[in-house]
């Protein structure tokens, strides 16, 4: 097991410069969607937290270049995927998908492209 310090390192030198950048961003939007819940309560902003949450850890993961972290990414960008495309409809808002899944499905495919260098 790796000590903050070296996993820090770990991910900022090994991987190219996009992924400890979108980390970055990750946490940002992370931070944005905590600080969005606490101004306004509602089932909306709490999913969003959780999205973005899902989001934050699985990048984390592969930025550290981890099949778990690629595997949980691409899971968590279908599973949202799915959620936009059934429940779009029905309530004629869409609160049960993260605003920035456009981007996350763009972010996988940098996924793929690098994934025969993860562990």
């Amino acid at each position: 097991m790796r000590d903050f310090k070296t996993f820090l390192k770990d991910i900022t030198t090994q991987p190219p410069v996009l992924f400890p950048t979108v980390v970055v961003f990750h946490l940002l939007c992370l931070l944005w969607a905590i600080w969005s819940c606490i101004q306004q309560t509602g089932a909306s902003t709490e999913i969003n937290v959780l999205w973005m949450l899902g989001y934050t850890i699985g990048w984390v993961g592969v930025a550290d270049q981890k099949k778990w972290g690629a595997f949980a990414y691409i899971g968590v960008t279908v599973v949202n995927i799915v959620e936009y495309l059934t429940h779009r409809g029905k309530f004629g808002v869409d609160m049960y998908s993260s605003p920035l899944f456009l981007i996350d499905i763009l972010f996988c495919f940098f996924i793929l492209f690098y994934f025969k260098r993860f562990r």
